[in-house]
């Protein structure tokens, strides 16, 4: 697995970003620079120790450590004094160079005891470890690294900038870690210490065997068996409580088809369903925590397709919907725990909604409104008191009010009568607001 792309498997919340800049910083002492600049137009220097990148000498021009020409030789002279001095330097290198070639040097300052504590190479990374600037770095990784157990790898151990806690311990196949893989398998942590991650793996850094991942308290989250990058045999998912929320068989990499069933969080069945070539295919049932249904539908290669029936914790049912590649069309209706109906709604083809109808629980109607194939509100919109007087009546033509606007109160007597056009009020209407209580329930029932 690519340190680049590691970051996706521990946290998919975020996304990797481009080539990340990597920043290798270490205290060295520079000991000469050569009178010539390179071929490429840059100052070389030896240091009188070993870079992280494992040679004696670092290049630099003006352009890598953010400069113009005047202030960059202002600083090669500085740095002549501090050869010449033998000042341990805080260097911070772009990278280490794949080719073998002279690292570059970012950016280059005399030592504070704050800055230099020893003389260990140290690669900043992310808190999804792949290497960025200091400034920004959540974890820290010492270099060189050292041989790992695997012939041809290097032990990884990355720490927390802050409190050095363990943050992920592995292997790659090469001694640069951001051009390296992770190989042989690996573990990552919370910030608490506790087992994140543990991945098997082979020799190349695919997946293989028991893998297991961990909520932030150590409860198991995750375990199932890898066969080189595919997953095999049966996979189980938990709640943080500890139980089974589900198992899942694979062959191959693929979902077997057959009988699955999901539990909630204190152990009883939530759905059950039947897969076929990885998609939800039949009957999908959900319950409730006493074992009776609470939904029924049907599907079609993995989307509802036919009645969606819900119901009440006696059985009574709740709702129906018709529905078609997951649209729904035609009349949905919900219904009062005693089968009286509460609403119903008719939707077109593309599963949009052109009218609705909501009724007290004594069956009276309290509101209706349509629309067009273009979702726009027409015609006049009603409600009623439930005692069935009206309350409110708006004329609207493509979604602006068009027509007459008029409320009234529950006694019958009329409150507001206003005339728009082409949603402009006309004349006295539009003077002064409608009274703060009035719009508060009209807004109330246009949301339904």
């Amino acid at each position: 697995m690519k340190i680049k792309t590691l970051c996706a498997l521990l946290g998919a919340s975020l996304l990797c970003p481009g080539p990340a800049q990597a920043e290798i910083v270490q205290r060295q002492v520079l000991a000469s620079m050569d009178s010539e600049r390179d071929s490429e137009g840059g100052d070389v220097f030896t240091i009188a120790g070993t870079t992280a990148c494992g040679g004696k000498q670092i290049r630099m021009d003006a352009r890598s450590v953010k400069l113009d020409e005047a202030p960059y030789e202002a600083l090669k002279a500085d740095l002549a004094r501090h050869i010449r001095a033998r000042t341990p330097m805080l260097v911070g290198l772009d990278k280490c160079p794949v080719d073998g070639s002279v690292p570059m040097v970012r950016q280059i300052a005399a030592c504070t005891p704050a800055s230099c504590a020893d003389g260990q190479a140290r690669l900043y990374l992310h808190e999804r470890f792949f290497p960025i600037e200091q400034e920004k770095a959540a974890n820290v990784l010492l270099l060189p690294l050292p041989k790992g157990k695997l012939p041809g790898t290097w032990k990884v151990d990355i720490v927390s900038v802050t409190g050095h806690k363990l943050r992920l311990s592995g292997q790659v196949n090469r001694a640069d870690y951001a051009s390296g893989e992770l190989v042989g398998g690996y573990v990552s942590y919370y910030p608490n210490g506790k087992i994140k991650k543990q991945v098997a793996q082979d020799g190349q850094g695919q997946q293989h065997g028991i893998s297991s991942e961990y909520f932030p308290d150590g409860t198991l989250e995750l375990r199932g068996d890898w066969h080189h990058g595919l997953p095999e045999g049966e996979h189980q998912r938990y709640h943080a409580t500890g139980k089974l929320s589900e198992a899942t068989a694979y062959r191959d990499g693929r979902k077997l088809d057959g009988p699955v069933q999901t539990f909630d969080k204190n152990g009883k069945l939530s759905t059950s369903y039947t897969l076929r070539n990885e998609t939800i295919e039949g009957e999908l049932l959900t319950y409730f925590p006493d074992g009776k249904v609470s939904s029924r539908s049907e599907t079609k290669r993995g989307k509802s397709n036919g009645l969606t029936t819900s119901y009440y914790p006696d059985g009574a049912v709740r709702s129906t919907m018709t529905e078609v590649n997951n649209l729904p069309t035609g009349e949905a209706l919900e219904f009062y725990p005693d089968g009286k109906v509460q609403s119903r709604q008719q939707y077109g083809d593309k599963g949009g909604l052109l009218s609705i109808q909501r009724y007290s629980p004594q069956g009276v109607l309290v509101l209706e409104r349509k629309w067009d194939q273009q979702l726009r509100e027409q015609g006049t919109s009603r409600s009623w008191y439930e005692s069935g007087k009206p309350e409110h009546s708006i004329d609207y033509v493509n979604d602006e009010r068009d027509g007459w606007r008029r409320s009234w109160r529950e006694d019958g007597s009329l409150q507001i009568e206003c005339q728009y056009v082409a949603g402009k009020a006309q004349g006295a209407c539009g003077d002064a607001p409608p009274a703060r209580e009035l719009l508060r329930r009209e807004q109330a029932w246009r949301a339904l």
